[in-house]
């Protein structure tokens, strides 16, 4: 009996005992003072500078919201950030005392907090990861153009939280479902015969020139008749409106006449056509697919040669697709090449294309140039202005061709693969058992690791027996079943544990979508669901090996184009109207490219995260080789080429694309770009901007270089705390102009009411490229602004870190995550700072593995 109650008395102290020696998370009260005599001024209640406000805070740490605030008092201490150098300054034995033992307690409260944050919301596909899984399923590709933008402000478009499903979206899933299975579906024994037409380009442009040009002479003539009569008659007379529609038809005569008749009078334009820009827009040559020729791969192929003595910059072609109801000379961009040959001897260029059933079938191709009619305009009338005619053909075109479908596997991967027994369903021995199979394997591979529960299959086969009924053959009454597996939350939703349930380790096979989705936006290939069937992906070695194959496949290029394009904030591309006759859609599109083809060079070859900071190449192609100047460079493909020690590329401060985002798109923005380096390279992000910034009517009438102008606003109280660290940056990136372009020198800025506005007689002043890190190192140019940046390589890791994690988990970076950071960092770092190792080591940590 004794013995009884000593056990009980043990098992009850016992456990008060383990809660007493659980580690807790606090500071010392007494620290309090601190905050009293340095920082209440700023961050109490009432002021709340950079939104924080310490009479609140906690000295408890046990927490996520508390020590993550604790977490950002210690980074502004420890930098030296806070309190401002303009303001009274902690001591150095108040300063010392107060990070030592805050340094302690936030060991403490990691260990505490590490299994606690990180929620991760079981989420939908987003829009990139639907495609993929459609054409993983049925082997076509379309844009889900119709479902709704996947955008996540501060985020990533993984994010779960974000991706939620709603009632009225299940309609918009249900009708692109339709649309792939009628695009995938296609029966015939044998693929289509390809079949070729071809168009000579001079055909259809010279009979219509001939007919506008007579139409201009004759009006105009008609014009010239009346004036002769001295008012004797009417315009009506002569079938014009009035002497208003008189003159327009004199303008449009001038306008056009001469440029159609010398056109036609050339000798080339007699065998082909001139790729040139009229008073109407762009020159296309063009060719129409008919719509009889079935969905699939097209060749498109372009005789075409370059005009003797053009520029070799001009020497580029665009093509894409010319839609219903697009202005003159206006594509859907699809691509950019280069012309080598000459109009005596043209080269003969191949462009694959995809061809669905849904969209144009018109195929154009112009001289590269800005895709805007208005802007061709413009180009048009400035030309007929200076020399008395438009612009001067650079390429030259002999005839189109259109070949095709070409085929790679018959029947259709969508066919062979829902039909698995063959598309005669009819020699089957029991139908109906067919179409449930049918169904069943298709659920089965639609939703990749969770099969759907037979009574799900057996009301999807009476929804086919009812479509039969109405008198829908077999092929047709499966469709809707399939399209409502299509639209179903197995296989919108990446399927893990649901929060609530108890945390646990993903299985393999929610491990291969985890990985797959992560690296590809796509399901697991065969290799990969073979591994985690056999139990392979609980090994680390083995899920590392497969790891590092999927990053080799180009399937990968999904996660670095996504991933990027939203770490770098890349979107600011789209935010502007930039001038394009500088920076034109095919040149916006190639600097884009050129970030996510060095990621892809930087894995591929094992190379160090820091070479996106400084490095002894770029990766262009002939495109961007000639915006940036570089010789050397041929083919539209994207190739690491070497750049000579003093030239402005090499990393990131030196794309284009980066530089772009940093403008209005017309002028440079040294706080826009200032801020970039700060949140995106130092890990540092500013804070947003205060509102009712102070207007400059102070400078009413002067014209300043943008440095003079920045300065003016860090004259202003509420300004100067931020401007002073962001804009010293952005001075040294002022040899930029807003396109990423190379200056010496910058056009002055001439403030008119307010607004900067260009003048006609714009004064030049010489950039001063010099500033400062807000850590105090000072460069004295761009050169030494990347030298300085690339020795924070720290930090920016740091920042790819988090990033990455947060990418990957499908959640917001948190104060529980640092633990798994500096496992990110210290392995890369033990393998040289290899960007490819800050992803395996995400991939292997228990972070990766583990729901919560």
């Amino acid at each position: 009996m004794k013995f009884q109650i000593l056990i009980l008395l043990a098992c009850h102290f016992g456990f008060a005992l383990f809660a007493a020696e659980t580690p807790r998370a606090v500071m010392p009260e007494s620290h309090a003072a601190v905050f009293d005599k340095y920082c209440m001024e700023c961050h109490d209640s009432l002021t709340e500078e950079g939104g924080v406000n310490l009479e609140d805070l906690s000295f408890d740490l046990n927490t996520i919201q508390s020590a993550e605030l604790w977490q950002k008092i210690l980074n502004a201490m420890n930098s030296g950030e806070m309190p401002p150098d303009d303001e009274p300054q902690v001591s150095d034995a108040e300063k010392t005392a107060f990070l030592q033992e805050l340094s302690v307690q936030m060991v403490i409260a990691r260990e505490v907090l590490s299994d606690s944050g990180g929620v991760i919301t079981m989420r939908r596909l987003n829009r990139r990861e639907y495609e993929n899984t459609v054409f993983d399923l049925l082997g076509v590709r379309f844009k889900a153009a119709a479902l709704p933008d996947d955008a996540n402000s501060g985020g990533f478009d993984t994010t779960g939280s974000a991706l939620f499903f709603s009632s009225d979206q299940f309609e918009q899933y249900l009708s692109l479902a339709r649309q792939a299975l009628n695009e995938a579906l296609v029966f015939a024994k044998s693929p289509p015969k390809p079949q070729k037409l071809r168009r000579e380009s001079e055909t259809t442009i010279n009979t219509r020139f001939t007919k506008l040009s007579a139409g201009l002479k004759a009006r105009f003539d008609k014009a010239q008749e009346w004036r002769a009569s001295g008012g004797e008659k009417t315009p009506q007379d002569f079938g014009f409106i009035d002497e208003n529609d008189v003159k327009f038809h004199e303008r449009l005569y001038n306008q056009q006449y001469s440029t159609y008749r010398r056109y036609l009078y050339r000798e080339e334009s007699k065998t082909g056509m001139f790729l040139e820009t009229h008073f109407s827009g762009a020159l296309l040559d063009t060719i129409e697919i008919p719509s009889t020729w079935p969905s699939g791969n097209y060749v498109i192929r372009a005789r075409i040669g370059a005009v003797e003595g053009s520029n070799p910059a001009d020497r580029f072609f665009e093509y894409g697709f010319n839609g219903e109801g697009g202005r003159s000379g206006e594509i859907e961009l699809l691509g950019c090449g280069s012309v080598s040959g000459t109009v005596s001897d043209p080269e003969v260029i191949d462009i694959p294309l995809s061809v669905g059933k849904v969209g144009s079938r018109t195929f154009a191709i112009r001289q590269r140039q800005p895709n805007n009619r208005d802007a061709a305009r413009i180009r048009f009338v400035q030309s007929l202005e200076h020399s008395g005619a438009g612009p001067k053909p650079d390429l030259w075109i002999d005839w189109l061709e259109v070949e095709g479908p070409f085929h790679v596997e018959w029947p259709p991967r969508g066919v062979s693969e829902i039909f698995f027994k063959g598309t005669e369903w009819w020699a089957q021995p029991d139908e109906n058992a067919y179409a449930r199979e049918i169904i069943g394997k298709f659920a089965t591979r639609a939703f990749r690791i969770r099969p759907p529960s037979d009574e799900y299959v057996e009301k999807l086969y009476q929804l086919f027996a009812a479509e039969k009924a109405e008198g829908k053959k077999f092929n047709e009454a499966i469709r809707e079943p399939l399209a409502l597996v299509m639209a179903s939350p197995g296989f919108l939703y990446l399927l893990e544990p649901l929060h609530g349930e108890e945390k646990r380790e993903l299985n393999d096979l929610e491990m291969a979508v985890r990985l797959s989705y992560f690296l590809w936006s796509a399901p697991p290939d065969e290799a990969l669901m073979n591994a985690a069937k056999a139990g392979k992906l609980s090994d680390p070695a083995k899920l590392a090996w497969h790891a590092n194959r999927m990053i080799n496949d180009a399937r990968s290029d999904e996660f670095i184009a996504s991933f990027a394009h939203q770490w770098l904030h890349m979107d600011r591309l789209d935010f502007f109207q930039f001038d394009d006759r500088k920076f034109d859609d095919s040149v916006k599109a190639a600097s884009r490219q050129e970030v996510y083809e060095t990621i892809r060079i930087i894995l591929d070859e094992k190379r160090p995260l820091s070479d996106l900071l400084k490095s002894d190449h770029v990766v262009v192609n002939d495109l961007l080789a000639s915006y940036y100047g570089i010789d050397g460079v041929t083919h539209a493909e994207f190739r690491k080429t070497p750049v000579l020690g003093d030239a402005p590329r090499g990393g990131l401060l030196g794309m284009a694309a980066i530089l772009a985002m940093g403008s209005d798109g017309n002028r440079s923005s040294p706080v826009e770009r200032g801020a970039w380096v700060m949140r995106t390279i130092l890990n540092d992000p500013p804070p947003p901007a205060p509102p009712n910034v102070p207007q400059l009517s102070r400078l009413e009438g002067q014209q300043l270089s943008a440095r003079e102008l920045q300065m003016a606003h860090m004259e202003e109280a509420q300004c100067a705390q931020c401007h002073n660290k962001i804009d010293p940056i952005g001075f040294g990136l002022e040899n930029f102009n807003a396109v990423g372009l190379w200056r010496e020198s910058e056009e002055m800025q001439h403030v008119v009411k307010k607004k900067v506005k260009k003048t006609k007689e714009a004064a030049m002043d010489t950039i001063d490229a010099s500033g400062s890190l807000p850590s105090g190192e000072e460069f004295t140019d761009f050169f030494s602004l990347r030298d300085a940046v690339a020795a924070k390589k720290s930090e920016f890791e740091t920042g790819f870190a988090e990033h990455l994690i947060e990418y990957a988990l499908g959640r917001p970076y948190g104060f529980s995550d640092e633990r798994l950071r500096e496992q990110l960092l210290n392995r890369a770092d033990a393998k040289g700072g290899e960007m490819r190792e800050f992803i395996i080591a995400l991939i292997q940590s228990k972070a990766f593995r583990t729901k919560k």
